[in-house]
């Protein structure tokens, strides 16, 4: 999965101040967060992405039972 520095590479998103994700010419996406560039086959990208959503999904949860009591939260940890 080694790419050449100046293979050609496609952006696919973008978040300014944050990184970004490409997909380079042999197949590989590239995730850049600030200075780590980790490089993915496009299928491990993918589960990477549908893990990120689930803890996104769980943090979101965390957050609505905190704002309804406190005592909910406590029982969590």
């Amino acid at each position: 999965m080694a790419c050449a520095a100046s293979e050609e590479r496609m952006m696919l998103a973008e978040a300014e101040g944050l990184g970004g994700v490409t997909l380079c010419a042999c197949g590989t996406v590239h995730l850049s967060v600030g200075a780590v560039t980790v490089r993915l086959a496009p299928e491990a990208f993918l589960q990477a992405a549908k893990m990120c959503q689930l803890a996104a999904r769980q943090l979101t949860l965390e957050g609505l039972l905190q704002a309804m009591s406190p005592q909910v939260n406590s029982t969590l940890h």
